[in-house]
């Protein structure tokens, strides 16, 4: 599902909800007050069965909806500690994954590539590209792929910008598909005249996004 049909998506389920509310049918203002949380988590599940590579950020997404959620239903203030729960799985994060910060050009067939207050850039020169993961947060990634030539079965990138930015260059023999969630950001498809049926016959590269408070840029 595109980003729009979950943006209209959303606003119909809204609009209905208010609805049934001036109708006295349903007391959805309530509803929202105490499950809004649930929003957050549905969020990150969809990212988590939608990603092949990385599943960090659709956990993060559910982590802060059940911590919020579950902090409205007991009586101790969780929320006095979130942030050093946040700064261990940050911690944590650095520790156990393999971070390209370093790596300027590499060859290897997938991309796991984390950017935390910082810039990364990266230029891919591989031979059998099968995608991989991009993650932006309060930082931006510049991922050239002008060299790569995809693999025989496609290729499969998951890009998250939280507050954030990701800028990704496309070379001119493939094909592009992109899908993801949108909250408060979006991504942006610059490619020129690579939309209709004549260039099917191109390797397909699949961009999964999700985009909160950031952005990602498709471009030639």
């Amino acid at each position: 599902m595109s980003g729009k049909h979950w943006i209209g998506l959303f606003l119909i389920v809204f609009g209905f909800s208010f609805l049934l509310q001036q109708a006295n049918i349903w007391d959805f203002l309530t509803v929202l007050k105490i499950w809004w949380p649930l929003i957050f988590i549905i969020i990150g599940i969809i990212h988590i069965f939608r990603s092949t590579y990385s599943y960090l950020s659709g956990l993060l997404f559910v982590f802060i909806g059940s911590f919020i959620l579950v902090d409205q239903w007991i009586e101790i203030d969780l929320t006095a500690f979130l942030w050093p729960v946040i700064l261990i799985l940050i911690g944590l994060v650095f520790t156990f994954s393999k971070f390209n910060h370093k790596a300027k050009h590499h060859a290897n067939r997938t991309i796991q590539t984390f950017s935390l207050f910082s810039g990364v850039d990266i230029r891919s020169e591989s031979e059998s590209f099968q995608g991989g993961s991009v993650t932006a947060v309060f930082g931006g990634v510049e991922l050239d792929l002008r060299d790569i030539i995809i693999s025989d079965d496609g290729a499969h990138l998951d890009c998250t910008a939280l507050f954030g930015g990701i800028s990704i260059t496309i070379p001119d023999n493939v094909r592009v598909e992109t899908t993801g969630i949108p909250i408060f950001g979006g991504w942006e498809n610059k490619l020129k005249n690579r939309m209709n049926d004549n260039h099917e016959d191109l390797p397909l590269l699949k961009i999964n996004c999700l985009a909160a408070f950031g952005g990602v840029e498709i471009r030639d």
